[in-house]
Order: structure tokens, then sequence, then C-alpha cells
């Protein structure tokens, strides 16, 4: 019996992971909006939409013919909007405007909070910004003012503590309304894995989730954490520092970019490299232009022409193909033997060299020219729009 009920839950944790796994994303064909299953990259909701909006729990806000939908995640109409605005729900509620008020309705579209409030948040940790009458506070999902509305400005609620506003200067305050961190601070935004960047003075820093300073505030700009790390800016050089205020990476580049699966680009006197988030560099500081990395490589441009680097074995593969724009949708338009085409990210030409003028994708269509006509091709190079 045991062996049964082990096996029931293997297959109900494999099931709903699964689902889980397949939320459609949002993705653009042309002048329209569809969603396709994540990482097979299968179309699971046509593109018709003039609008669209990302899965939120299991509802995705689009707008067809100016009129407005909540869809599931089949494209079945779930919610028919009756109002002049709404946002994508959040914790199972959507804040929806009516004749200049605001109020939350559930997953089935029934009104839960009464249209009463000048301005609204979505709902996080259970709880939602309101304004009223100017001042802003906090109700829970039963629709009461739990913490009353006397404040300047508020901020969502983020692992326990929301920033709030008050005599001008931001502090935090917990659930029960009570500050945890005094209004010291010019902006503050959200805290994540107990880290929040702050402004004092005009300077940047970071506190932790009782206010004592990580990393104190002589920053010019500090990023977000992204994998742990932050960028930080002074005197316009660029660094990285970890969740304990060290700088794991030295302010020595003009620009820094997110490290995104261990790897960050940068700039040194125009020129690109990338680094890892030790700062050991993985790709010299040489090149005109460097690509996100991609599937174990990363396009490059070197003296005026592509190139591809293989960051396993760090070989550099030099293309014949002069840089025309960066790339677009994972394409650039290359030139070659006097005419345009397109390559993909692992430097194959997969659209080839035909056009006398191609333009950057967007929305899954490019405009291309070719004996003085002018038509619109798709990532195959099939012609979708003005066609002979």
């Amino acid at each position: 019996m045991k062996k049964v009920v082990c096996t029931l839950s293997l297959t109900f944790f494999l099931a709903t992971h699964l689902v889980w796994a397949q939320v459609p994303v949002l993705y653009k064909w042309g002048d329209k909006y569809g969603y396709k299953i994540a990482g097979s990259g299968a179309v699971a909701i046509t593109p018709v939409y003039d609008k669209a909006f990302p899965f939120s729990d299991d509802r995705a806000l689009v707008q067809k013919e100016k009129l407005s939908y909540f869809i599931d995640s089949k494209g079945a109409i779930k919610i028919k909007l009756k109002y002049d605005s709404a946002y994508s729900f959040s914790e199972g509620y959507s804040a929806v405007l009516l004749q200049g008020k605001w109020g939350f309705i559930d997953k089935l579209g029934t009104l839960k909070v009464p249209l009463l409030y000048d301005k609204v948040g979505s709902f996080k940790e259970d709880m939602a910004a309101v304004v009223l009458k100017g001042k802003s506070g906090f109700i829970n999902t039963a629709g009461k003012l739990v913490i009353p509305a006397i404040y300047e400005q508020a901020f969502e609620f983020s692992e326990g503590l929301a920033a709030v506003k008050s005599a001008g200067k931001f502090g935090y305050i917990n659930r029960e309304g009570k500050w945890i961190i005094p209004s010291s601070f010019d902006q503050a935004s959200n805290f994540y894995q107990q880290r929040a960047v702050v402004v004092q003075n005009q300077k940047y820093g970071v506190v932790d989730e009782k206010g004592r300073p990580i990393i104190a505030p002589v920053y010019d700009w500090i990023s977000a954490y992204q994998d742990g790390l932050v960028r930080v800016q002074k005197n316009n050089k660029w660094g990285f520092a970890d969740r304990d205020g060290k700088i794991v990476v030295p302010l020595i580049y003009d620009w820094a970019g997110d490290i995104v699966n261990g790897l960050a680009k940068v700039r040194k006197e125009n020129a690109y490299g990338v680094i890892d988030a030790k700062g050991n560099v993985i790709i010299a500081v040489e090149y005109q232009w460097i690509e996100e990395p991609a599937n174990g490589k990363c396009m490059v441009v070197k003296k005026g022409y592509w190139g591809v680097i293989d960051l396993l074995n760090h070989e550099f593969t030099s293309l014949n193909y002069a840089v025309n724009r960066t790339f677009s949708e994972g394409y650039a338009v290359v030139f070659h033997q006097g005419k345009y085409g397109y390559i993909n990210q692992e430097g194959k030409n997969t659209i080839s060299f035909q056009y006398d003028y191609a333009y950057d994708f967007s929305g899954g269509w490019a405009e291309v020219m070719l004996d003085g006509v002018a038509f619109v091709i798709d990532t195959k190079g099939t012609c979708v729009k003005y066609c002979k």
C-alpha cells in the first residue's frame, strides 16, 4: 500500500511540475500577439490579439477588437471585462478600474474588493497598497484596511516588509504597520534575499532586513541583485559586489552588464569582453561588440566582421560576414557579396544573401527589398505580407 501511495505522489509531483513548466509564454508574430510553450516553441495559443500580457495565476489579460478578456492557458475566455482597466492577476486577484475607482476581482470575475480606491497595487504576501484621498495604506484579501492610509507613498510587501514614505523619507514597516527600519532614505526598493538597495543623500547603498548597512551609500548607482551579485558604479567605473558587500570584481570597467548564468559582458576603452562572477576574463576585452552567450557559443565582432567564440575551448572562428547591425530576436542582418541576408546566433546563414536591403526582425517578421519592391518575410525567409 505504501508503494502505491509513493507512486501516486510521484505521479502527482511530476504532473504538477509538467503543467507548471508548460505555462505559455507571450510572443509577437507580425502585429499580433499569441503564446508559445516555453522550451519547445510550439504554438499554444494562436497570435490573434491586438494586445496581450504574460500569464500569471493561469490567467492572461488580452485585447481583441477593443474588447478585453482574461483567458486561460488553453486560450478559453474566462472573464469578459466590463471595466475601464485591469492589472494582471497576482495571488488570485486582479485590480480593476471603473469610473475612476479601483477594486479587485477574483479568477471567476467576481468583485471581491469594492471599487473604493483612487489607486492600488497588486496583492503581494496577501496585502495590497491602496490610495485614499492622496494617502497610502494596505488592505488584506478580504478588502479590510489593515494598515491605515497615512503614508505619502507605499510599495508592495516583500519578505514581510514594505517600503513606505513619511515626512519625505522612505523606511520599512512590517505587516502590523510597525516601523522596522526608520524613514531616512530618499528612495527604497523591495527586499530580495534579505537585501534592499536604498538611496541616501543621492548615493546608493544596500541594507539588510534590520536596516544595517551592508554596502555603505557611497555609490553613484547600484543594480538589483542578480545571481547573488549587484553591479556597482562610482566615478563612471563599474564592478560587482556580493550579498555581504564585498567587492568581488574591482571597479575597473567603463560598463558592466548583469551576471547571467555566471557570465557578464563588460566594456573597457570601447572594447567588449566577458567575465565570470569572480572577475576572471572568459572572453578577452578586445572585441568591437559581443552578443549574449548562448548554447556554449558567443557571437562577436572583430575588425568589422562577425565571428564565433566557442566558450568551451575558446576557439575563435572568423566569419566572412560584414557587420550591418547587431542581433534582433536571434538574427542579424549581414552584407555579403553585394547582397543582404541573415545569420543566427551560431553564425549560420539561415536566410540566403539575396536582398537589396534588409531590416531587423520584429515580432518574428522583417521587411526586405528586392528589385525595388518591399515585402515582409518570417524567420524562415518565407514571404508573409505584401507578397507578389
